[in-house]
Order: structure tokens, then C-alpha cells, then sequence
């Protein structure tokens, strides 16, 4: 990748959005088994997708942040 022309802060800012990006995401699936959970038929196929955004989420998180880190120390 040829990032020569991204600064430090530009990089850091990228990664930071990209981190509330997927905080959002998990959020997002945690609503969706708040609502289907609440139903009285809830739909097994969303619930099913939701819990596997929460489940990689935590994954891309940890490895955002670790990105985030590798760039801060440059």
C-alpha cells in the first residue's frame, strides 16, 4: 500500500473512524436482538446475523486498535 501521501494524523483519524465505524456496527446488531428478542416470534435468521456482527466485531476492534498503535509509535 502506498501511503506517502496520508500524514501521521490523517492515518490515526482514518483508523479512528474506521473503529466507530464498527462500534456502530455492534451496536447496531445489539438493537436488532433487543427488537427481535422483544417480539413474540422473533425471526432466526436476523437474530443469527446479528450475533455474529457482535461476535466478529470484537475481532476487527482489537485489531483496529492494534493498527492504531503500529501507527501512533511511527
Amino acid at each position: 500500500m502506498s501511503d506517502k501521501n496520508i500524514t501521521k494524523e490523517q492515518k490515526l483519524s482514518i483508523v479512528a473512524s474506521r473503529i466507530r465505524g464498527v462500534k456502530v456496527d455492534k451496536f447496531n446488531a445489539e438493537l436488532n436482538l433487543i427488537e427481535q428478542n422483544a417480539l413474540e416470534t422473533p425471526d432466526a435468521s436476523i437474530i443469527a446475523s446479528a450475533n455474529k456482527i457482535v461476535e466478529n466485531t470484537d475481532a476487527q476492534i482489537a485489531a483496529l486498535e492494534a493498527q492504531y498503535t503500529v501507527i501512533e509509535s511511527e
